[in-house]
């Protein structure tokens, strides 16, 4: 009786100081994640649709030119001066939301977060080809980390949140809460715990219906699917033509992610080299005035903007000429080349599926040339999507995923999955490696992540209760500053069962010039 009421009392404290709690600031910050991504994203739809609609006019009163580079090269000027207080928020976003989802640096919240949404829509509107999705991850992790905050929570409780409000970021853009949930498992985290998965279930599951609601009491409804609609289409699975076709399409897609990997990394590593020479106004400035002089040439300005627009053309429209989609593939490759480069405020993720589907009407053209059906055009541009998409991050499971979410692509996956195996496999083949990791070593590189620090090895009690009581050290999020040496049960090193329980003391390695801080992290997690 005494052992099974020894029993209760520990399960509702880890209930009282884990789970509810937690659940319960999980669910508050996918609501406030959900509100605040939502109402961003349609602010830069609206955005967008203005800019476009600008560039069209200034394109008919050619008198009016002058003036428009004269606006970008003062927006140019305004971020370059936003950026040198907030550094952060150069480039996509989730490169630094995953570093601090790991543990390597932390958010100046509020300052990120207004930084990310009024450099964001500068974005937007300058028609710089750049999406809303990095933003949005960004946002909703901010947004959770505020809630972290606001409740008190202990240190080591506070990536768990951020990582759900990336997640439910990422789910709001695209209307897809399982593509968010996965990418915070499969990119963020890049393991699967059971804690990570339940607060991020629970905050993407609410965010995504405080997303439905604001999108109904907005517009009166809200789509499905973002980009098309492909729940309509049939594809024959006993045509065994279409297989082959998608092997063609992974290579072609995989060959054009390396290239556009290379070409991201390498020029920042050159522009790093050469910082002095081309400060960031100058880059940004730019990159302004660039994409300011394409969206004023009809035949290549689809390469401005994010690209939702385009991808919607290239599935709907099977007669553009392939010259003109060569011309906005190349035009674009290097437009966000520049753009990102020059550390401009904007995701990668629709960008990086509209090169897909540029890569997918152009193979497309190129066998229908060769006496392919038609038929099979709608299928290579939304297949090309996942598998660029898939070959450049590296992320083969988010990319089948949300292809499934955006497109209602549902009625055969196998096709699918060849091209993305085989664009994956290709880039695997060429050494190259996943493009937000490569930014993420970046990034680490300039916040001096890779400085020396003082080695320390600790002795942490576990208590009863705790928020690693019963958790394998796989499931635990220590900084990356920390190792697990060992666990030490009644005072005997054990190594057979190593689930750690409360009485357990825990050897650890870390690696810190201020230990303060890092007990108050460790504090979080073996303190009841």
């Amino acid at each position: 009786m005494t052992e099974g009421g020894g029993r209760i009392k520990v399960f509702l404290r880890r209930a009282g100081n884990t789970f509810l709690p937690v659940f319960a600031l999980g669910c508050l910050a996918g609501a406030l994640s959900g509100a605040v991504v939502c109402l961003f994203n349609i602010g830069a739809e609206y955005l967008t649709e203005y800019s476009a609609q600008i560039y069209d006019w200034v394109y008919s009163h050619p008198a009016y030119i002058p003036l428009l580079f004269l606006v970008l090269a003062a927006l140019a000027l305004t971020v370059a001066l936003v950026q040198a207080r907030v550094p952060e928020v150069r480039g996509s976003g989730v490169p630094q939301t995953e570093g601090v989802m790991r543990g390597y640096f932390s958010f100046r919240k509020l300052r990120v977060f207004l930084a990310t949404a009024l450099l964001s829509y500068i974005s937007f509107f300058a028609g710089l080809p750049l999406g809303s999705e990095g933003p949005s991850i960004q946002l909703g992790a901010t947004a959770a980390g505020g809630v972290a905050q606001g409740g008190r929570l202990r240190l080591s409780m506070h990536r768990y949140l951020i990582s759900a409000g990336a997640g439910a970021g990422l789910a709001v853009a695209f209307n897809a809460p399982l593509t968010g949930l996965v990418f915070v498992l499969e990119e963020g985290q890049k393991k699967f715990t059971a804690s990570v998965f339940f607060i991020s279930a629970a905050a993407i599951a609410v965010a995504t219906l405080v997303y439905r609601a604001l999108r109904i009491a907005v517009f009166g409804t809200f789509s499905p699917h973002v980009f098309f609609d492909m729940t309509a289409v049939k594809t024959d699975i006993s045509d065994w033509n279409i297989y082959w076709l998608m092997l063609v399409l992974g290579v072609a897609a995989g060959l054009v992610a390396v290239l556009f990997n290379v070409l991201l990394i390498r020029s920042q590593k050159l522009t790093d080299r050469w910082g002095r020479r081309f400060p960031y106004p100058v880059r940004l400035l730019l990159a302004f005035l660039v994409t300011g002089a394409v969206g004023l040439i009809p035949a290549v300005k689809g390469a401005i903007f994010g690209g939702s627009t385009l991808i919607k053309e290239l599935y709907a429209d099977a007669d553009i000429a392939w010259y003109i989609v060569m011309g906005v593939l190349l035009v674009k490759l290097v437009l966000i080349t520049l753009c990102y480069d020059a550390g401009a405020t904007g995701g990668l993720f629709v960008p990086m599926l509209a090169m897909g589907a540029l890569v997918g009407a152009l193979t497309g053209k190129a066998l229908i040339a060769c006496g392919v059906s038609e038929q099979y055009y709608p299928m290579l541009v939304c297949v090309g999507m996942t598998a660029f998409f898939a070959a450049g991050v590296r992320t083969p499971i988010t990319a089948s995923v949300l292809i499934v979410e955006i497109s209602g692509f549902s009625f055969d996956m196998l096709p699918a999955l060849i091209a993305v195996f085989v664009a994956y496999a290709a880039a695997q083949l060429c050494g190259n490696r996943p493009i937000y990791d490569s930014m993420l070593e970046r990034q680490l590189r300039l916040n001096g992540a890779n400085a020396p620090r003082a080695v320390h090895t600790l002795e942490v009690d576990v208590e009863k209760g705790s928020f690693i009581d019963g958790k394998h050290p796989s499931e635990i999020m220590f900084k990356p500053e920390c190792r697990l040496l060992g666990i030490y049960r009644n005072g005997r090193p054990e190594t057979a069962d190593l689930t750690v329980r409360g009485g357990d003391v825990l050897l650890l390695e870390v690696r810190s010039n201020d230990l303060d801080e890092e007990y108050k992290y460790l504090f979080g997690l073996v303190k009841s």
